[in-house]
């Protein structure tokens, strides 16, 4: 599982520090969006992951598949935690930190990250972990025997 998740979570990774950078320098909203981490976890992570596991003669594509799409989300998100930190200490206003009316410290260090990174983790799982399901599905040979010919 290591030299699957390495390049990708090296990717990622980039594109958080690219995120930040073009957010703090007030560059453009769409290059903002494109360089989102949940793209990566939602869709490209798993994607990516479907098309190794596929050509690979795994016993248990799918599970492997799940697990890395999971470990890669968890990874994903917890480099983001410290973007949320300073997000909150500096009182950043982009839109993505969001925080209620006079947040607590609890709030913006622990309640508020922990909760987009459960969702997104548990979206990243769901909607990807399906979607890399179907590419591993439609990419395997089938086991199957063929039927005889009459």
């Amino acid at each position: 599982m290591k030299g699957l998740l390495k390049w990708p979570l090296i990717v990622a990774a980039i594109v958080v520090v690219a995120r930040v950078a073009i957010e703090r320098l007030h560059g453009p909203h769409w290059m903002s969006a494109a360089t989102s981490a949940v793209a990566f976890t939602v869709l490209i992570g798993p994607i990516y992951f479907a098309l190794k596991i596929s050509g690979d003669k795994l016993p248990r594509p799918y599970r492997t598949h799940f697990k890395a799409t999971a470990l890669y989300a968890v990874l994903v998100r917890a480099m983001l935690l410290p973007v949320y930190w300073l997000a909150f200490f500096y009182s950043w206003q982009d839109p993505r930190f969001a925080m209620p009316v006079d947040p607590s410290p609890f709030a913006g260090y622990v309640a508020v990250p922990l909760v987009t990174a459960a969702f997104w983790i548990l979206a990243s799982v769901i909607v990807g972990g399906g979607i890399g399901a179907l590419i591993i599905a439609l990419r395997r040979p089938s086991n199957s025997t063929p039927l005889p010919q009459s």
